[in-house]
């Protein structure tokens, strides 16, 4: 059999879809190079944003028409809120965000059948963490590492904890084996990634061992890792456990995504984000004070229903302030079901406008980072090679990107380059 996998939204999904390769390859399958050539289509879904929303629509349409013949499975934060919807246009099988390990039964079932199958929970707030695994593909430098699921948090203009449940932690053995046969397999570099790392290991035992104990047993267990990174985490989250790792082992990197959303302490607690501007502002400065030139980059929503324009010049002066290395922007995006839906939405101008503006301060930082390194020697860890252009791609420990001339591929490599303007890749 054929299979064609996708995946739209973040890290955790392409993780999960790396998870299913690997699976559907050890069973003899083969990979498709196009949707149109699979026989098996797996399609992991966003639901962050209306956008993330359509975007999933127009996905399952367009590989329904591409394959009609093909085994069409549909999951993810989309398909477990709107499942019904999901099997209407095109899905055969239409999962949520649990029961991926059932796929290859699944299949089968269909294969034999011949009927839709929906299998979402609508409850999942119970679920325990659903082990899914552990993969190394052979051509990749950098692995992801999933520690945890669900969400904890009820921000005010967010879907994910009622489409992923509350937090659920990977055990500590699982974790620790995984990022050993990482190792062990050569990857150089770890991301941790979950959806909300923070959380780890509140749900396990007396809920003692956290995040930063678990990163400091995996760096003690494995002294050859290159690096270790680990994705977005919340202010309130870098508790002294966590700071230590940073003083203590230089193999964790020189970057950190601080999720921020807005600079503005009163849309902040309109968010019902757990920290206010000036906690954010002091746990930068205790990170800086171990690393001063560590990378901080964060996310910001512009247009939030109760943000005025001060709200929105406070935001981008704190930013300023901040130093930050580089801001992923979005504008708000109403979602139903959560409280900010309620409230009555700015115009799409107004949105649009502050987006845009924040594009261009996210611009400015990010040069003014750069300027502090060129000049610098800096360690590079080489991930992707243009054969046509003869060029080499890879990251510094605080996430600059490198592009050098080279005659064949420094994949897997790490050389210390000269950091300069025009070897700055964006």
């Amino acid at each position: 059999m054929k299979f064609y996998l996708f995946s739209l939204g973040c890290k955790v999904n392409s993780y999960e879809n790396d998870l299913l390769r690997e699976e559907f390859l050890q069973k003899g399958f083969l990979e498709a190079d196009e949707p149109e050539n699979a026989e098996l289509i797996v399609l992991n879904t966003c639901s962050v944003t209306s956008i993330a929303d359509q975007k999933s629509r127009q996905h399952i349409r367009k590989f329904r028409r591409l394959s009609p013949k093909a085994v069409l499975i549909v999951m993810g934060c989309y398909s477990q809120k709107n499942f019904l919807e999901a099997s209407s246009i095109g899905a055969d099988i239409v999962l949520g965000t649990a029961h991926r390990k059932e796929i290859p039964a699944l299949i089968e079932r269909f294969e034999k059948e011949r009927k839709p199958i929906i299998l979402v929970d609508k409850d999942n707030r119970k679920e325990k963490y659903e082990e899914f695994g552990s993969f190394a593909l052979p051509d990749n430098t950098r692995a992801y590492l999933k520690i945890q699921d669900g969400c904890n948090y009820f921000c005010s203009y967010c879907l994910i904890p009622f489409v992923r449940g509350n937090s659920r932690s990977r055990s500590k053995d699982d974790v620790l084996r995984e990022a050993k046969f990482l190792v062990e397999k050569g990857y150089k570099e770890i991301v941790i990634t979950g959806i909300e790392i923070g959380f780890y290991g509140l749900d396990l035992g007396d809920g003692s061992y956290k995040l930063g104990n678990l990163l400091r047993d995996i760096l003690e267990e494995n002294p050859t890792l290159f690096r270790l990174r680990v994705s977005s985490l919340n202010p309130s989250e870098v508790d002294d456990s966590f700071l230590s790792v940073i003083r203590d082992f230089p193999a964790f990197s020189s970057h950190l995504h601080l999720s921020l959303q807005s600079g503005s302490s009163k849309v902040l607690k309109e968010m019902k984000r757990p920290y206010s501007a000036e906690e954010y502002y002091e746990k930068l400065q205790q990170i800086r004070a171990i690393r001063p030139d560590i990378a901080i980059t964060t996310d910001m929503i512009s247009g939030f229903p109760s943000e005025t324009e001060e709200d929105f010049l406070d935001s981008l002066a704190f930013a300023k302030k901040c130093q930050l290395a580089e801001i992923h922007c979005f504008p708000y995006s109403p979602r139903k079901g959560t409280y900010a839906y309620t409230l009555k939405d700015l115009s799409a101008n107004i949105k649009k406008g502050r987006n845009a503006r924040l594009i261009e301060l996210s611009k400015e930082l990010r040069e003014e980072y750069r300027k502090k390194f060129y000049g610098k020697e800096l360690d590079v860890l080489f991930e992707e090679y243009n054969e046509k252009e003869g060029i080499s791609y890879g990251h510094t420990s605080n996430f600059l990107l490198v592009k050098i001339l080279s005659e064949s591929s420094l994949h897997g490599q790490i050389k210390k380059v000269v950091y300069t303007k025009e070897n700055a890749a964006d």
